[in-house]
């Protein structure tokens, strides 16, 4: 099977790095490498090769590491097409539906996922019933979305985290670029204050917490963005919303100023 290992990068935007490995192989790929020493030292302990550099995005705490961590590792690095030129080193294109890691019945697969940039990759672990974890890079927080102001579009956003990371089961593991739980769930407490789920979320989270998509959906106002208490609150902030869309595109705004 696939293992997994965030690695907290103590960076000042709090980025994760993931390893994906499989303890039987001896294979791994690193997602957005930054602290390259200490991928290493765990890579090392684990006795795995690092063989593939993956990468989300162009952002450069997505890629900090690429160089490095390719010149240690003799690794493969890969992104999307669209930022071919923009991550460095880059050697081959990932595209939607490639499979980029296989361990007997358990794959890594690419999704395309734009909206926090136009170059915008995520990654699912599945097996044949089911999809286990997803790295979702800049798109999806705990209890928030990716921002658009560096290349991405809100609009489009939207229609990503409807069509792709709302049908997700409620088991699957979420894996983001970043550490925002304290913002996000303070952000959330603003605009979607009678949350009980989330207060009782709150009073038992640990640190650095992998959460399950079903918690997500309960914890997230980018997903509770039809409740009654999203909509109430928003009216009280004199917002103006007509639908779906542009309730998800008024939190967006919001959160850009918070």
């Amino acid at each position: 099977m696939i293992e997994i290992l965030p690695i907290f990068t103590n960076s000042p935007l709090r980025n994760y790095s993931y390893l994906v490995y499989s303890n039987r192989t001896g294979e791994a790929y690193c997602i957005d490498p930054l602290d390259v020493k200490q991928i290493l030292n765990h890579s090392q302990k684990l006795g795995v090769k690092i063989k593939g550099i993956l990468n989300t995005h162009e952002h450069g705490d997505h890629t900090q590491g690429n160089l490095e961590l390719k010149e240690e590792t003799k690794a493969i690095v890969y992104g999307h097409k669209d930022a071919k030129h923009k991550i460095p080193g880059m050697d081959q294109i990932l595209k939607e539906g490639d499979l980029v890691f296989s361990v007997e019945e358990e794959s890594l697969a690419v999704w395309d996922t734009p909206g926090h940039t136009f170059s915008h990759l995520s990654f699912v672990r599945k097996n044949p019933k089911t999809i286990l974890g997803i790295f979702s890079g800049d798109t999806l927080f705990n209890a928030g979305v990716g921002n658009c102001f560096r290349g991405g579009d809100p609009n489009v956003l939207y229609e990503t985290i409807q069509s792709r990371f709302e049908s997700l089961p409620d088991s699957c593991l979420l894996y983001p670029g970043h550490d925002y739980w304290d913002n996000n769930l303070n952000f959330a407490e603003h605009v979607d204050p009678k949350n009980v789920f989330r207060d009782n979320y709150k009073s038992s989270l640990k640190p650095f917490q992998i959460s399950e998509m079903g918690d997500e959906k309960n914890l997230n106002p980018f997903f509770r963005r039809n409740t009654n208490s999203v909509k109430d609150r928003l009216t009280e902030l004199k917002e103006t919303f007509t639908n779906d869309r542009s309730i998800f595109l008024t939190l967006r705004k919001l959160r850009d100023h918070w």
